[in-house]
């Protein structure tokens, strides 16, 4: 097969990761890859990612920078002309990832059937059954209708209160019927969500994000902390997100467990803001994902405080680590924290709740060693890039080509 696939940001952040991780599940699978996006990061493309094992050919990436629809752009000309870039490549399947970034209309998904290829649209959150927001808070608009009422209508992404409703319906006439574009999710929890917000929703799937294991994996703890700065006889947590300052990251809740916790070890953190933060080590955003092992395995527990989730790759790659890990139990965490096998999880959202899992791993040292390991042979079971690109090839052969009368 030649794949194709799209997206806003190429490879950069979560879904820009996820992207990324799964082209090198396909190149594993022995396939033909290429991808295209709207506008790529200035550090990301140039990282070499090709898996040394891969038997499949790497395309490359081609940016449409030209084509943004922030400068008065309509969207019909920005879709013929994305339609014609793609006709140039001549995949036999393209797989559709965010566009939220681009504000590429979804328009372009029917447009692209048109070739008569087949289109498949991944659902790294909610954006494709809402209105026009990523993930819904206690918001339930999705359900019946989303509208002009929308509370969260300025927020990324952001959009017009008159426009909303026509997204939210746009949605349904694009993905609903027998003859709708097929969806997959990356957990059962976005898959379920999917489900009940899609009436007449009849092609869809989940297929877990993969990491690469051979690079995800645990550091000698001494040598990561001499590399990092960090005290050796110290309890570190790991905290982090793309983002410290959003407030689905719950990065206000990592500051209470600082203040909580301050003067009983030391505090580590990734991402943007990171540095921002008072008594902790914060590393920045780091957009060379190949450094991320290193920060995993200086840590004693990773701690994550995201209030919505997905799926959530960062607790994945602590796993892969063998790093314990405390959280709220929200959306897809649990399906890689797993309550009691590698993690502790709080039904309670709250500051209180995440404290007494923390607690109960710094006082449980035997229980974090177990938690590690666990972690790691749930990873290396289920979340390889290799047994991604597998449970691509059965979904593809099984429930897309079968139901299509393709065949690869």
């Amino acid at each position: 097969m030649r794949v194709l696939f799209l997206n806003d940001l190429g490879f950069q952040y979560g879904a820009g990761i996820a992207f990324l991780r799964q082209i090198q599940s396909f190149l594993l699978m022995g396939q033909e890859v290429e991808a295209l996006c709207w506008c790529q990061g200035p550090i990301e493309g140039d990282i070499p990612f090709v898996p040394d094992d891969a038997t499949g050919h790497w395309l490359g990436l081609t940016q449409l920078s030209y084509l943004d629809a922030r400068q008065n752009l309509s969207q019909s000309r920005i879709i013929d002309n994305i339609v014609l870039e793609v006709k140039r490549k001549s995949p036999d399947i393209i797989i559709v990832g965010n566009l939220h970034g681009s504000k590429w209309s979804l328009k372009l998904l029917p447009a692209l059937k048109k070739l008569d290829i087949m289109v498949i649209a991944f659902m790294h959150d909610c954006y494709l059954f809402t209105g026009r927001c990523a993930y819904t808070g206690n918001c339930s608009l999705y359900e019946k209708g989303c509208n002009s009422s929308c509370p969260t209508w300025d927020q990324y992404p952001t959009l017009p209160p008159n426009e909303i409703f026509d997204e939210w319906a746009l949605r349904r006439e694009i993905f609903c019927g027998s003859e709708g574009i097929p969806l997959v999710a990356n957990s059962c929890w976005t898959q379920s969500m999917a489900q009940k917000a899609l009436k007449g929703l009849c092609n869809v799937d989940h297929i877990y994000c993969g990491v690469d294991e051979q690079l995800f994996k645990k550091v000698d703890k001494a040598l990561a902390r001499r590399l990092l700065g960090i005290p050796q006889d110290s309890f570190v947590i790991l905290g982090g997100a793309v983002n410290m300052e959003d407030y689905r990251k719950g990065g206000h809740m990592f500051k209470e467990v600082v203040a909580e916790l301050g003067k009983e070890a030391y505090f580590l953190v990734f991402g943007s803001e990171s540095q921002q933060l008072k008594e902790v080590h914060g590393t920045g955003f780091l957009r060379d994902y190949r450094k991320m092992p290193l920060v995993f395995s200086a840590a004693d527990i990773f701690v994550g405080t995201s209030l919505e989730e997905a799926f959530g790759q960062t607790f994945c790659e602590a796993a892969a680590c063998s790093l314990p890990i405390a959280a709220f139990n929200v959306g897809g965490v649990s399906e890689i924290a797993r309550h009691n096998v590698n993690a502790r999880l709080s039904n309670e959202t709250n500051t209180k709740g995440l404290l007494r899992e923390i607690k109960f791993l710094m006082a449980n040292p035997t229980k974090c060693h177990d938690f590690g390991e666990a972690g790691r042979t749930i990873v290396e079971a289920e979340f390889t890039l290799k047994r991604q690109g597998e449970n691509w090839m059965n979904y593809i052969e099984n429930s897309v080509l079968a139901t299509s009368g393709q065949l690869v």
